[in-house]
């Protein structure tokens, strides 16, 4: 028998199917993999009371309050203070249950130069831990004559991580 012949019967029977990890059929099917990112930094506490201011007080009545936030990681943050209802960070105002409006300001410094807004007037810092406490400072300017009551404004803290 020549060289090629008996090659050939060899090479026949390694092509054999051997019956073990024979497969008759394959399907095909989806596997959904989801997840929900959540916000896990969120404003905590966060209160200035100014006291009592008298009619037609003649010295500024300042103070200062606390804006808390917790799991914000250490990166860069940014806390915006929108204009309270009256929408104007230039111009706050705390307004009592008749409408009247008595002039007030926010300010990111103590010595109460930088108005604490949005945009490029938000405080940008990186804190040393997710979790801590901002100090807002206060105005209301002297010489306002307002009717007696209480006064008050909501303005809304934005942080972003």
């Amino acid at each position: 028998m020549s060289e090629p012949c008996r090659i050939l019967p060899i090479l026949s029977l390694l092509l054999l199917p051997t019956g073990t990890g024979a497969v008759a059929a394959t399907v095909t099917g989806n596997l959904a993999v989801t997840v929900e990112v959540i916000a896990t930094c969120k404003v905590g506490a966060a209160s200035l009371g100014f006291g009592t201011y008298g009619v037609g007080q003649t010295a500024d009545l300042k103070a200062q309050g606390t804006i808390a936030y917790e799991g914000c990681g250490t990166g860069r943050l940014k806390v915006h203070l929108d204009g309270g209802t009256n929408r104007n960070t230039a111009a706050r105002t705390l307004v009592d249950s008749a409408g009247n409006k008595l002039a007030y300001q926010l300010y990111r410094d103590s010595a109460r130069t930088k108005v604490w807004g949005t945009g490029s007037n938000a405080l940008s810092f990186t804190p040393s831990s997710g979790t801590g406490s901002l100090v807002v400072y206060g105005t209301i300017p002297g010489g306002q004559s307002v009717p007696v009551g209480r006064y008050s404004d909501t303005v809304l803290v934005t942080v972003d991580f």
